[in-house]
């Protein structure tokens, strides 16, 4: 890991496990500025869900931190590009059956 301490101001989730703060720090960094809150919002309901969810002390932490983290690595890479317009046009299939998806027809 690096040395590089980040210096921007970023709204920070509520609930998160104090040595995940420089992870959820930098994704949440690459997300636009006007979502972040909400993200940040939704990122400590998951982690205080799972956490609550948990009924084996010793492991509501890393409860809370994996489906906090997943979800949030997950809106990240899927959704960062999409909303900042990278996206093309989605394929257009032909409509109908191909040949291989006909009926075989029996040996008389």
């Amino acid at each position: 890991m690096d040395n590089y301490e980040y210096n921007v101001n970023v709204l920070m989730p509520n609930c998160y496990f104090e040595q995940d703060e420089k992870w959820v720090k930098e994704m949440l960094l690459r997300i636009r500025p006007s979502i972040r809150a909400k993200v940040s919002v939704k990122y400590s309901e998951v982690y205080q869900e799972h956490f609550d969810d948990e009924p084996i002390p010793y492991k509501k932490i890393n409860a809370g931190r994996k489906a906090a983290n997943t979800r949030l690595r997950n809106f990240v890479k899927n959704y960062s590009s999409y909303l900042d317009g990278y996206v093309s046009e989605p394929r257009v299939f032909q409509q109908g059956t191909g040949q291989m998806n006909q009926p075989s027809q029996g040996v008389a």
